[in-house]
């Protein structure tokens, strides 16, 4: 994304005797012949790099493979054989590629889409959930553990403890675990992974929240909301209900009360929301709390059976539970696909669930086929629709929806303090070979949509005007996914998807694939996950999109003070934050070195844009401060300050600092 380049050899091996290119190579005579005839630039290059060994998973070489490896080092009519690590040969195609002209070694700029195993964003959504869960919890568990360090100055981080359990998030994003095509008995054991990598990470969050609220003020009885994103937040928190909260009210910075509301969660447990202003940026805030009632909401939520409404939406639903018409109040225009000024156009609901029967030639739980489109049935049979919440903080109306031997149940939120759309959503699956997706045809003209990846994002075709735009029916993005026209756009963003398609102004997500094969009980059971609709003035840049898909992902969490305490630590703090202008900027990850030695903030560029002074101010004056690289080696000299780090940033650039405080 930022315009470096990486050499690059292509395998090409045929798999003998159909004309597929493999990575399980033999290493026999026909092998290494058909490699030669299929290279295309022996003008530039006439050494090739082939791959042998038994199996897709690391397997190694059998002895036939060995013993032919040694009779092709020399015999007339084949090219010549001999063994060697990869990195060597990488360096010598880098010096011979060096002396050519730039014009005849090939670049590609942009994504490499493999028209190919598109099941694979989908299949096993468990362990899809799992991962995504498991990479946000180590993720707050390192700020979390950087946050108490820094400001007690104890060096209590548990290093070795997220080492370990790193390790097995990695081991499971291995194939074929996390593409979703390994056997039943791999998904038993990682489930047990999982646990395992929660407990770890939870026990880390909670040690360094705790060394924490032992050293916090507070006067009486307190709230404490932490922020594990890099920008200050307005968000929800909870707290499981108890008598010892009753007739007591949050107070904001200024003394004011804040609304209060007694929920019931999905796994029928009491709790007590609030959306808290002010959470500084990976930091936290302690909030008092005085006796009194809840204030009365200062903006109107309703919800009923067929209407939903807050500030900024009036939703209306029809006899199905499908969204016949979401008008943007704030905008005054109709966000669905209309085909009048004035009225939607027959057929254009939101949040239509559609499932297909997806029976693909081959490979069950990799592939998705093309023509899985030609059978769709739309999930419909709305069994009730029930208001479950009415605010003053969120209102929710409960969907359920019955599908042959299944149930899908969906908690459709609106909130007072946020635009985002929720669908909170709770499925009991037992179909097989049925993709379910939800779509949202809306009111968007534009021919490119964009979706979030690692450390950025990228566009691909809304359209299918070519044969590569027509392989592209199914693509990967990671938390959003946002189709926009020059003042107005639509975002669809998720907690744990990652199956998306984009055509003529239709967004979907793909929400389960169920296949048969390798497992045939895949997917059935129950699922848990949330995905949003985000309508937006203006492009997904300035319509706040990767900030709410981060918000969704990482939710803010609470703790309580019971009694009043001194404490030698501020009422609230931010370990670091970014200068006003560079929200282009995402301050990704702070953790501890890996060798110990001082605390790094990896930091990317997000929105194409470049900036030559980005300031990143601490909560503590640095002592020291260098550029490394993303494996934490070298050390290149940075502009600092005080508590303020300067550098320059290329667009999609990622920057990793290593720094040390002052008293550590």
């Amino acid at each position: 994304l930022d315009g470096s380049e990486v050499l690059t050899h292509f395998v090409t091996t045929p798999e003998l005797p159909s004309t597929r290119y493999t990575y399980n190579g033999r290493l026999a005579p026909d092998d290494v012949k058909g490699l030669w005839d299929n290279y295309q630039q022996k003008t530039i290059n006439d050494e090739l790099l082939i791959l042998y060994g038994w199996g897709d998973g690391g397997g190694g070489p059998t002895r036939e493979m060995l013993e032919s490896g040694r009779v092709l080092a020399n015999l007339p009519g084949i090219p010549r054989v001999r063994q060697g690590p990869a990195e060597e040969y990488f360096a010598r195609l880098e010096e011979r590629l060096a002396g050519k002209d730039d014009a005849r070694v090939p670049c590609w700029d942009g994504e490499l889409y493999l028209e190919y195993h598109r099941g694979t964003y989908t299949s096993q959504a468990q362990v899809k959930r799992a991962n995504r869960r498991a990479e946000v919890l180590y993720h707050d568990a390192e700020a979390a553990s950087a946050l108490a360090d820094v400001l007690t100055s104890e060096a209590a981080y548990p290093a070795a403890e997220l080492r370990r359990g790193w390790e097995r998030i990695l081991l499971n994003q291995f194939h074929d675990i996390l593409p979703g095509s390994s056997i039943r008995q791999v998904y038993d054991d990682c489930a047990a992974d999982y646990c395992w990598i929660t407990s770890l990470g939870e026990e880390a969050v909670t040690n360094a929240h705790g060394r924490l609220l032992r050293r916090l003020p507070s006067a009486g009885p307190s709230l404490v909301a932490w922020n594990g994103l890099a920008r200050e937040r307005c968000d929800l928190v909870s707290l499981p209900w108890s008598g010892d909260m009753e007739g007591l009210q949050v107070l904001d910075a200024e003394g004011r009360p804040l609304p209060r509301q007694a929920v019931v969660d999905a796994d029928g447990e009491r709790r007590l929301l609030w959306a808290l202003p002010g959470v500084p940026s990976l930091g936290y805030r302690v909030y008092s709390l005085a006796p009194g009632e809840s204030p009365a909401p200062g903006s109107e939520l309703t919800v009923t059976p067929a209407l939903l409404e807050n500030a900024f939406w009036r939703l209306e639903l029809n006899e199905r539970g499908q969204i016949a018409s979401l008008w943007d109040k704030r905008r005054g225009r109709q966000v669905l696909l209309h085909s009048t000024q004035d009225g939607v156009a027959p057929g254009a609901r939101g949040n239509v669930l559609q499932a297909f029967e997806d029976r693909p030639m081959d490979f069950d739980a990799w592939d998705i086929d093309i023509y899985y489109l030609e059978k769709m049935v739309e999930v419909d049979d709305l069994v009730e629709a029930v208001v479950e919440e009415t605010g003053p903080v969120r209102g929710t109306l409960r969907l359920t929806w019955r599908f042959y031997d299944s149930t899908i149940t969906q908690r459709l939120s609106l909130y007072a303090h946020s635009p985002r759309i929720d669908f909170r959503t709770n499925i009991d699956w037992q179909e097989r070979q049925v993709l379910l997706k939800a779509a949202f045809p809306v009111n968007v003209r534009a021919t490119k949509a964009t979706y979030d990846i690692q450390f950025g994002n990228l566009e691909r075709p809304a359209h299918w005007n070519t044969d590569w735009d027509y392989a592209r029916f199914e693509v990967v993005g990671h938390k959003w996914v946002d189709l926009s026209e020059g003042n107005y756009g639509v975002a669809l963003l998720n907690d744990c998807k990652y199956g998306h398609d984009v055509r003529d102004g239709v967004l979907r997500l793909t929400l389960l694939k169920s296949a048969i094969d390798p497992d045939p009980e895949a997917d059935r059971g129950e699922h848990a996950f949330t995905y949003s609709l985000l309508p937006h003035a203006g492009g997904w840049r300035e319509g706040g999109v990767e900030a709410e898909a981060y918000a969704l992902n990482n939710p803010m969490r609470a703790g309580l003070l019971p009694r009043a305490q001194a404490g030698d630590l501020p009422p609230a703090f931010s370990l670091a934050r970014l200068g006003e202008g560079d929200d282009h900027v995402v301050l990704e990850t702070v953790k501890q070195a890996e060798d110990g030695d001082g605390w790094i903030v990896r930091l990317y560029e997000s929105r194409r844009c470049r900036s030559a002074n980005v300031r990143l101010t601490f909560g503590r004056p640095l002592r020291r401060a260098v550029e490394c690289n993303l494996v934490e080696e070298g050390e290149e000299p940075v502009a600092f300050e005080g508590q303020t780090l300067t550098f320059a940033i290329a667009p999609y650039e990622v920057k990793t600092f290593r720094v040390w405080f002052d008293g550590r």
